[in-house]
Formats: structure tokens, C-alpha cells, sequence
């Protein structure tokens, strides 16, 4: 008989992640469906962060589900010696759906830390055999062996393993310090609504000075093997880039001869409308990590490496592996999620259901003077809460993500009070849907909102 004090059971024994553990209580799920959990005491929540932004195809796809019990009964597992036909075609579908010519190589692993793992060591023993197996020239005399530092920026989360938390920017990077891997250097993004270096065009180009300053004093060729971003920002604010700006990012490692790693572990699987967001600024990049939503409910990501990168590899070793990579489960999963996305509809549904979201949020700013600002792309959303308009002083500081701020009580109460999950941990209020919402349910989400934002006006109001 099942045990139904399992949730106390979960407190007692389970160390839940970047949380102190004294107040764990988590909800007993009895079913999910769709977009909703529902709870052992009768609860039916609207998971509006997508289960780590992992669900894009909600909870229980039928098809989904199918596709996993046929290879259940086949082959669940075989080490990459051997071959696995959901391996070898969602390989093959990866490197042909990802932005570049359509022979790229694919490394499976189990999350996206992993992935930027193999993400960041690919690209610098690709450097190694470049620079010293091919004896290629750079721009300075080489004092160490080959390139290695990575550029990454400070508003960016890339995981929390070793070498992906020391190339986040994100405050979960510090819990690491001093301990981080070396060679990792830090450039501003490029954040239209909190601009370093003014407004518009000139402040775009400006920003890539910046960086092209960066590149040079680090070291240039000599030095820089990478520069890894997220096309869109993700935990740090949902930030799409000004107009411009990834192609000038490209140009600029075009420049320096290094490669740009777009890491698109919560932006991919048509999460902005398109199957990789950085297919909406028309930039090719040398390596793409993806993860969460590729195996639905499998854990599974991929890096997936260009030609030019993975031949690289033709004759020198490929010095990277992980246990149950290519995992078959996890690829037939992946590959009936894919299908589901690419000829169900369900980018045509997150395009215009996220057009939809984005209307009924921005309204929501003309009456909430708490709102600074309201983005997002596809079905990935946020709201700014500010203390002031005119200032844009923030109602959560970078310092400030694991207080008890007024966003925290912002997002308990939606939980408490409308039956709406959203993470606790944000800059502000994250809006990120599975991909087959209604609009039936969106409105359900924003009047949630609605009724919640006047607990952040008013404590606007008392503080000015």
C-alpha cells in the first residue's frame, strides 16, 4: 500500500537544491496533466514555470508516453558501442535541426550543466589540436600552450556543476567561490532596459567594443578559446538582446578566430517559437547546448558541434564521456517530442498564444506601478518589479535573490491564493507556460497576477 504521508517523508530524507532545509514542505502530488498539478488534498495548481521549464509539452503527452513504453520493451539502455536506432536518429535530427550545415556531431548527456561541460572542454582541446596538433598561427606570442579562456556575461546561468557555474554569472556562481575553474572572464550583456552604455544603435555597438576590448586584453587568439551566452537570458530576467547584437557578437568571434557556444538549454524546444531562439537573430553559431525540454520526461541534453568542430575530432581523441549517455529512453522520448512539436502545431500555438500573453501582460503594467518593465519572447515572459519607475530600482538586487524580498511573498501568494506556481528565487515575476496553453488558461494566469501585483504596489507605495 502506498505510503500517503510521502511529502513528510520527502522533508525528512531529501535535500532540496539551493534552499535552506529546515522549512521544506513540499505538496504531495497525487496526478499532473496538461499544464496542472494536482495534489493529494485536492489542489489543481497551473505550473507556470513548465516544471524547471523542462514540460514544454505540459505533463502526460499521450504521444510521448507512447513512444517511451515501445522502446521500454526494446531497449532501454546500451553503451555507445553499441547502436540504438532512437540514438542514432535523434543525432541525426539534432544536427540537422540546429542552425548550420547539416553533417554536425552530437554528444548526449543528462542535463544542461552537462552539456555545457562538454560544451566548454570540446571547445578548448579543439583549440589544443588547432593550435598545437596543427600548428595553426595566433595574433601574439604564445605563452601558454593553447587558448582556453571562455568569455561568458554577467547576467547568465549555465549550471550548477563545476565548469558551468564558474561560466555563470548568476549569484548560484558565488556558492562555489574560490573554488571555481580558472580561465573564465566576465562582459556585461546587452540588456535594452538597463543599458550600460546608453540607448540604442550607438549603445548596441558600444557594447561590442566593450567586448571587443575584452577579447583583446584577455589575450586575444592567443588566450580566448570561447564566448558562451544564452540568445535569450533566462534565470537572470528573460532578456532578449537589442537588434544587432548576436550578429555582432558573431562578427566579433569570427574576428579573433574563437568560437561562440550558444547555450540554449531553457530556450530551445520551441520554448520562444521557434525551435532555437537563436534562430531569431539569423546567427550560426559553432557549438549549440540544449536540455530540460529535449526529453520531456527523460532527463536528456545534447551539445551539438559543428563540422568544422567535430572533425577536429576525426583523429584526435575526443577526451569527454558520461554514463548513460545517448540514453535510448531518453532519445525516443526526445524524438516523439520533436515530431509533436514540428507537426502538432505546437509552435504555431506558443507563437500565437504567446502574443496573446504578451498584450495581456503589458496591459497589466499601465496599472501597476510596480511593473518596470514587461519582455519576453515566445512563451517566455517576465515582469520587472521596480521601486521606481524613473530610477528602475529594482525590488529584488542581484544581492538580494535568496531574501525574503516583496517578489518572494509575491510568488507564495500566487501559490497560497490562485493556485498558480511560479519559482520563489527570480528578479521578478516568471511567466513561462507550457507550450499547449489556452487562452482560457492565460487569462486564468493573468488575473492571478493581477490580484497579486497589488501586494508589490502597495509596498511601493509605503516605501516611497
Amino acid at each position: 500500500m502506498p505510503n500517503q504521508d510521502f511529502a513528510a517523508i520527502q522533508a525528512k530524507y531529501l535535500m532540496q537544491c539551493w534552499s535552506a532545509q529546515r522549512d521544506y514542505a513540499p505538496l504531495p502530488v497525487k496526478a499532473t496533466s496538461g499544464c496542472w498539478i494536482h495534489t493529494s488534498d485536492g489542489r489543481k495548481i497551473f505550473d507556470l514555470r513548465s516544471a524547471h521549464e523542462c514540460i514544454n509539452l505540459g505533463f502526460s503527452h499521450p504521444k510521448v508516453l507512447d513512444a517511451m513504453r515501445r522502446q521500454m520493451e526494446s531497449v532501454v539502455y546500451v553503451s555507445d558501442d553499441f547502436a540504438t536506432e532512437p540514438t542514432a536518429m535523434l543525432a541525426q535530427t539534432l544536427a540537422r535541426l540546429a542552425p548550420g550545415g547539416p553533417d554536425k556531431k552530437v554528444f548526449f548527456s543528462q542535463s544542461g550543466a552537462s552539456a555545457v561541460e562538454a560544451a566548454i572542454r570540446v571547445a578548448r582541446l579543439y583549440m589544443y589540436n588547432k593550435v598545437v596538433k596543427g600548428g595553426a598561427q595566433v595574433d601574439a606570442p604564445m605563452q601558454y600552450p593553447y587558448p582556453y579562456k571562455i568569455i561568458s556575461r554577467y547576467r547568465s546561468w549555465h549550471g550548477s556543476s563545476a565548469g558551468a557555474a564558474s561560466v555563470s554569472g548568476d549569484p548560484r556562481r558565488w556558492f562555489h567561490e574560490p573554488l571555481t575553474v580558472p580561465g573564465v572572464v566576465f562582459a556585461p550583456e546587452a540588456n535594452p532596459y538597463r543599458p550600460l552604455f546608453g540607448t540604442g544603435p550607438d549603445a548596441t555597438q558600444a557594447n561590442l567594443n566593450y567586448l571587443d576590448y575584452i577579447i583583446e586584453q584577455e589575450g586575444g587568439s592567443n588566450k580566448v578559446a570561447a564566448m558562451i551566452l544564452e540568445p535569450v537570458v533566462g534565470s537572470n530576467g528573460i532578456i532578449v538582446p537589442p537588434a544587432g547584437y548576436l550578429k555582432g557578437v558573431r562578427e566579433l568571434c569570427d574576428k579573433w578566430g574563437i568560437l561562440l557556444i550558444a547555450d540554449e538549454t531553457m530556450t530551445g524546444m520551441g520554448r520562444t517559437g521557434r525551435m532555437f531562439a537563436i534562430e531569431h537573430f539569423d546567427v550560426v553559431p559553432d557549438i549549440v547546448v540544449m536540455g530540460k525540454a529535449l526529453g520531456v520526461y527523460c532527463p536528456l541534453a545534447a551539445t551539438i558541434f559543428s563540422e568544422e568542430v567535430s572533425r577536429s575530432f576525426d583523429d584526435n581523441i575526443f577526451g569527454h564521456g558520461q554514463s548513460f549517455s545517448g540514453h535510448a529512453l531518453g532519445c525516443a522520448a526526445a524524438l516523439a517530442s520533436i515530431q509533436v512539436l514540428l507537426e502538432d502545431g505546437v509552435l504555431e500555438n506558443c507563437c500565437a498564444m504567446g502574443e496573446y500573453l504578451g498584450t495581456r501582460l503589458h496591459a497589466l503594467r499601465d496599472t501597476h506601478p510596480s511593473v518596470g518593465e514587461v519582455r519576453g519572447l515566445g512563451l517566455f515572459w517576465t515582469l520587472e518589479l521596480v521601486r521606481d519607475r524613473e530610477t528602475r530600482e529594482p525590488l529584488r538586487r542581484v544581492t538580494e535573490k535568496y531574501s525574503e524580498t516583496i517578489v518572494k511573498q509575491l510568488a507564495d501568494y500566487l501559490l497560497r491564493e490562485k493556485q498558480i506556481y511560479v519559482p520563489t528565487d527570480k528578479f521578478g515575476v516568471w511567466v513561462v507556460p507550457p507550450l499547449i496553453v489556452t487562452r482560457e488558461e492565460i487569462d486564468f494566469i493573468v488575473a492571478g497576477i493581477d490580484d497579486a501585483l497589488k501586494l508589490a504596489d502597495n509596498w511601493v507605495a509605503k516605501a516611497n
